[in-house]
């Protein structure tokens, strides 16, 4: 089946960390990127969010980079 390239706007807080969540092994979607303030530009995902990730899951690896 065919994978939709999608992104998630605002993916730093908690509705973003929420949709990255379940976009991690979602059948019709696959993440290729993760948008998010000025703050946040030149870093990775993980270093963005840091220690404010409030998922129970952990962060995907495939959102960490």
């Amino acid at each position: 089946m065919k994978q939709y390239n999608v992104g998630v706007i605002g993916a730093t807080g908690m509705v973003g960390q929420r949709f990255v969540t379940l976009l991690e092994n979602h059948p019709w979607f696959h993440l290729t990127a993760v948008a998010a303030s000025a703050r946040s530009a030149g870093k990775t995902y993980e270093e963005a969010v840091g220690s404010r990730w409030l998922m129970q899951t952990p962060m995907p690896e495939n959102a960490k980079k």
